[in-house]
């Protein structure tokens, strides 16, 4: 588990595969944080510790439902409404 707490949304390197040297903007939120690609890395992942019910991952793009992608600043939005934790009603 990432050691370093992010009380701020703060660019980073992605820690998910270094090799790619992608970025991404990082929070910290209790035991865990949230990770946001940037870019054309759309990923948006939640890490809440091992085998977590909380932890899952999913993406900005939209495109393939004939929408605008979500931009980074809309998802870090969402998951500070949400504290953290993915919720299935935010449709934004």
């Amino acid at each position: 588990m990432n050691k370093t707490k992010y009380e701020v949304w703060t660019i980073i390197d992605w820690d998910g595969n270094p090799d790619l040297k992608l970025k991404c903007w990082r929070k910290s939120f209790g035991h865990g944080h949230v990770s946001i690609g940037i870019g054309d890395f759309k990923h948006i992942v939640y890490s809440h510790g091992p085998n977590s019910d909380y932890s899952m991952s999913g993406t900005r793009a939209r495109s393939q439902y004939g929408r605008n992608d979500q931009t980074e600043y809309a998802a870090m939005a969402m998951v500070d409404r949400n504290n953290g934790i993915h919720n299935y009603k935010d449709t934004e």
